[in-house]
């Protein structure tokens, strides 16, 4: 009996700023005036779809597993320093996390449904902790000291130390499509970084992204700036990246695998505001 396997892996990452003439140059960097305030909804996720095909029986069976988590924050500007490095209080004010095992059993936790109220991770809903963001989008945490312990005990603990971890929050707040842009950019104007790519593909692999200055207009006497980027596989290394994620090792040679990878980010370079932000990952073989 042959079984053919079909494997998609997603891996979506989104970043939308709760808001109430062409320009030839832009500096594209994050300026945000102290004690100003911007609610943020930030989403992280993954999901992978199995179809086990067999022909001899003209039968296919399919598969959803995943995992999701939801963030509206406010982001209270403290101060800034004469580089524009700025300190911000983050306030969570909403949060979601689902799952989705192999059977299609989904479990999770929204501060929004009735019936999670009771739920220790509503200890998290007003928590606050403290990063520091350069302008070019790098971000370090200050202090979580006093979110991290709001939740105690069992998985609800486990499940809010992983969210405010410190690798967490900084994938959370940085945007990975400033940290390599140079100088003032025109339109046109394109910049590249290389990464790894995320646990679960067929092979373990790194990909080039490549930014590029899209747009850059005036819009009521704001200047708004459009990015998107494309990555492609890439023989360059990281060094010091996870080699543990090996993918499938040498089963990997039986698939051809197919990537997408995308992203667009609007900004208001302005008021130093992220109109809207996202990078999807879609992986098939």
């Amino acid at each position: 009996m042959k079984v053919g396997t079909l494997f998609r892996v997603t891996c979506v990452c989104k970043i939308a700023a709760l808001l109430t003439g062409c320009v030839p140059n832009a500096e594209l960097k994050l300026s945000p005036a102290a004690k100003s305030v911007t609610t943020y909804k930030v989403v992280n996720g993954s999901s992978k779809d199995y179809q086990f095909i067999q022909p001899s029986i003209n039968k296919t069976k399919e598969r959803h597993t995943g995992g999701e988590v939801t963030m509206v924050f406010t982001q209270e500007i403290e101060s800034v320093d004469p580089q524009g490095n700025a300190v911000a209080n983050i306030t969570i004010k909403q949060l979601k996390q689902t799952s989705t095992d192999s059977q299609g059993k989904e479990v999770g936790f929204d501060s929004e449904n009735a019936n999670d109220k009771n739920s220790p991770l509503m200890k998290l809903i007003g928590a606050s902790y403290k990063i520091k963001f350069s302008p070019k989008g790098s971000v370090e945490v200050v202090d979580a000291a006093a979110a991290r312990a709001a939740v105690k005990g069992g998985a609800d603990e486990k499940m809010a130390a992983r969210l405010l971890s410190d690798e967490e929050i900084a994938r959370r707040h940085q945007v990975m499509a400033l940290l390599d842009a140079k100088g003032p950019c025109k339109k046109g104007d394109k910049w590249s970084s290389v990464v790894a790519s995320p646990a679960g593909m067929l092979r373990s692999k790194t990909f080039e992204k490549v930014y590029t200055l899209t747009d850059v207009k005036d819009e009521n006497g704001q200047t708004i700036a459009t990015v998107e980027m494309n990555a492609v596989p890439s023989s360059k290394r990281i060094e010091g990246a996870n080699e543990k994620d090996a993918g499938m090792g040498m089963f990997a040679n039986m698939f051809e695998e197919k990537d997408d990878y995308t992203g667009k980010m609007i900004i208001n370079l302005t008021n130093g505001q992220i109109k809207s932000y996202n990078e999807t990952l879609k992986a098939q073989w």
